[in-house]
């Protein structure tokens, strides 16, 4: 017969607050850190699609030679 009654030494209660209820939870940091990842990663593809619309205009602007 399991009550749910937990044995917490002192000065450990703190930390266990600070944990996730469970695994597919996610802490305020992480849930951050995977927004910030995402947007960087937008802007990256942003920026590389940018460089490549560039050279391909550079590329249609250069004389062919006769």
């Amino acid at each position: 017969m399991n009550t749910g009654v937990r044995i917490i030494k002192r000065g450990r209660a703190q930390c266990l607050q600070s944990l996730p209820a469970s695994r597919g939870e996610k802490t305020g940091p992480q849930r951050e850190r995977e927004i910030a990842g995402t947007v960087k990663g937008w802007i990256a593809e942003s920026a590389q699609r940018r460089r490549a619309e560039e050279q391909c205009a550079f590329a249609l602007l250069k004389p062919v030679p006769l």
